[in-house]
């Protein structure tokens, strides 16, 4: 029997606005894919989307089209930079306000159309606990919460953990902290949302690491490019190169875990694998 191939899934989301959470998302894409990596990179906050205008691209089919019934997924798949696949919003569109579950479900399941051709799938979720991002969270195989050392992202962060746990019983979560002036910092900021999960024997949180509040990043954002592509050599660009390693040797899902899951047909059918088996 030929062995399917399995996709990395990782969703990028927090708990508060404004934590570089797209940033994040956009970079490590264009990181991995430097690595070798096969990505296609998601723009999951579906009423604001933003990850054209970081770019400044004007794709002519979104996800727009494909809840509209007009075009498959691969359809809409608009080449990024370092090759990266991008499934890009459409800003102001009336067809993605209110939507469903049954909406993102369906985008979810749209995926299996290009499970060969995509090594990671990186999932850049809105700001909150809103219906999208609960399911486009849940449907991944690894949750990676965006803080910064303030007290606003961090409880929120941990109300966002708090509502995926106790609603889903997902029970691990991996951490980074952006936007700081030092490692030292990074640490900090994360041992503040351990701090409030203490009580919880069921939550597992792991610290991916540290990106540097960095004037590049800023340069970037101005010029609409990705700061990895034109600042490599940026703190922020090698310290998001090291945290690309790590994740890139992350290890990968094969059986489902009972619930609403992107790229379902390449997962082994077991019974469903709840992640405690899974090392950090």
């Amino acid at each position: 029997m030929k062995k399917k191939h399995s996709v990395q899934v990782i969703a990028i989301t927090g708990g508060k606005g404004g934590t570089g959470k797209s940033t994040l998302a956009i970079n490590l894409s264009i990181a991995l894919a430097t690595l070798g990596q096969r990505v296609a990179l998601l723009d999951g906050n579906l009423e604001l989307p933003c990850i054209d205008t970081l770019l400044n691209i004007r794709p002519q089919r979104t996800l727009s089209n494909l809840i509209e019934g007009n075009c498959t997924l691969p359809e809409i798949l608009h080449t990024g930079p370092r090759g990266i696949n991008l499934i890009l919003g459409t800003p102001y569109s009336k067809t993605m306000h209110g939507l469903l579950t049954a909406h993102h479900v369906g985008i979810i399941n749209a995926f299996n159309e290009i499970q060969t051709e995509v090594d990671v799938l990186v999932v850049d979720t809105a700001s909150g606990a809103n219906d999208s991002v609960l399911n486009f969270t849940r449907a991944a195989h690894e949750i990676l919460v965006v803080i910064c050392n303030e007290p606003a992202s961090i409880l929120n962060a941990h109300a966002l953990i708090y509502t995926l746990n106790n609603q889903y019983k997902i029970r691990k979560f991996r951490v980074i902290s952006n936007r700081t002036y030092s490692p030292v910092e990074g640490r900090d900021a994360f041992s503040k949302l351990l701090a409030l999960t203490s009580c919880n024997v069921d939550l597992s949180l792991m610290y991916v690491g540290n990106l540097p509040e960095d004037l590049a990043v800023r340069y970037a954002t101005h010029k609409r490019r990705a700061v990895y592509e034109i600042s490599p050599r940026s703190k922020f660009s090698r310290e998001l190169e090291a945290i690309a390693k790590k994740i890139s040797r992350w290890p990968l899902h094969t059986t489902p875990r009972g619930h609403i899951e992107f790229f379902m047909d390449s997962l082994i059918m077991a019974p469903p694998d709840h992640g405690t088996k899974t090392p950090g």
